[in-house]
C-alpha cells in the first residue's frame, strides 16, 4: 500500500469517525436517548396490537416491560402531521422505568390505521380554512375511546392504572376525551396541548369543557412555543383549577419549543414517571 492510499483511508476514517460524533450529538440535541427515569431500569419488548371500530383498524405498538404481571400504562396520542412515533425517546424511557405505554396512528394521518376514507386521508388537509381540526378532534375522541376500551382488557394491563398521554393536537384529543373518563383514567398528562382546537375547552359548563374530569392534571409546556404559545396552557391550567385547586399541575421548561427537544424529552419522562407513582400508591 502506497503513502498516498494511506493518507486517502487515514483521512477517509477521520472523516467517519468526525461524522459518526456529530450524528450522535445531532441526534442527542434534537431527538435525545432514551433512558430509565425510574429507581431501576427495566427491559421491554414491543409487540404490534391493532383495535377495530367502526370499519376502522387503528395500528399501534404496545412497549411491555419484561418480567410479566400487570403494569400501570400510558396511552400515547399524538399530534397533528405525526403518528405513532412521534415521542419515542420520551416513551420508551417510561418502558424502560417498567411502565407500559400503547402508542398509536389516529386514522387519517398515516397509511397504517385504515378504514371507509382510505389512508392518510386527512394528512394534508389545510389549516384554519375551517373547522376541519376541531371536527378531527373529536374523530379522534372516537378513536382514543376504542383504545382506551381495548387496552383495559389487555393482560399486561391494571386496569386500574391507566394514563392519557397527549402532544399538541394530541393533547387537545386528550383533554375532550377524558370529559367522560373520569371513573377509568387515574389522571392525564398533557404536552403543549392545542386546546384552541376544542373551543368547548374553557367555557365552564359546556358539553365539553376540560373541567369535565375531575381527576388530576399535569401539563408541560416551553416557554418558546410558537404554536401553543405558553398563554395559552396557562389559560387552561387556570380554567381547570378554578374549580379545584391544585387539580392541574404544571411545568414550564425555559426556551422550549413546541416539541421538545433532546435531553427535555427525557426530562419529560422524569416528570411524567414521578407523576405516575404519585397516582398509583
Amino acid at each position: 500500500m502506497n503513502k498516498r492510499v494511506k493518507v486517502i483511508l487515514v483521512l477517509a476514517a477521520a472523516i467517519l469517525l468526525i461524522g459518526g460524533i456529530s450524528a450522535y450529538f445531532i441526534i442527542g440535541h434534537f431527538v435525545g436517548y432514551p433512558e430509565a427515569v425510574g429507581t431501576e431500569k427495566n427491559s421491554y419488548h414491543v409487540e404490534e396490537l391493532h383495535v377495530q371500530h367502526d370499519s376502522i383498524d387503528i395500528y399501534g405498538q404496545a412497549l411491555i416491560p419484561d418480567g410479566g404481571g400487570r403494569f400501570s400504562t400510558v396511552i400515547y396520542a399524538h399530534g397533528a402531521e405525526s403518528d405513532y412515533q412521534a415521542d419515542m425517546t420520551t416513551l420508551k424511557s417510561l418502558a424502560m422505568s417498567g411502565i407500559a405505554v400503547y402508542t398509536f396512528d389516529f386514522y387519517g394521518w398515516t397509511d397504517r390505521s385504515t378504514g371507509p376514507d382510505g389512508v392518510h386521508w386527512f394528512k394534508n388537509m389545510p389549516r384554519g380554512v375551517d373547522d376541519a381540526y376541531e371536527r378531527q378532534v373529536l374523530r379522534q375522541v372516537e378513536d382514543l375511546n376504542a383504545v382506551i376500551e381495548t387496552v383495559k382488557t389487555l393482560d399486561f394491563v391494571d386496569a386500574e392504572k391507566v394514563f392519557l398521554l397527549g402532544s399538541s393536537m394530541g393533547g387537545a384529543t386528550v383533554v375532550t376525551c377524558a370529559v367522560t373518563h373520569s371513573e377509568d383514567i387515574r389522571a392525564i398528562i398533557l404536552q403543549y396541548p392545542a386546546i384552541n382546537l376544542n373551543p368547548d375547552a374553557l367555557v365552564d359548563g359546556a358539553p365539553l369543557d376540560a373541567n369535565g374530569y375531575i381527576r388530576d392534571v399535569l401539563l408541560l409546556q416551553g416557554t418558546d412555543d410558537v404554536i401553543v404559545p405558553l398563554a395559552m396552557s396557562e389559560a387552561l391550567r387556570d380554567h381547570y383549577n378554578m374549580l379545584r385547586p391544585d387539580h392541574c399541575q404544571m411545568v414550564v421548561y425555559e426556551g422550549q419549543p413546541h416539541v421538545f427537544t433532546g435531553k427535555y424529552k427525557v426530562e419529560a419522562a422524569k416528570k411524567i414517571y414521578q407523576f405516575i407513582q404519585e397516582h398509583v400508591q
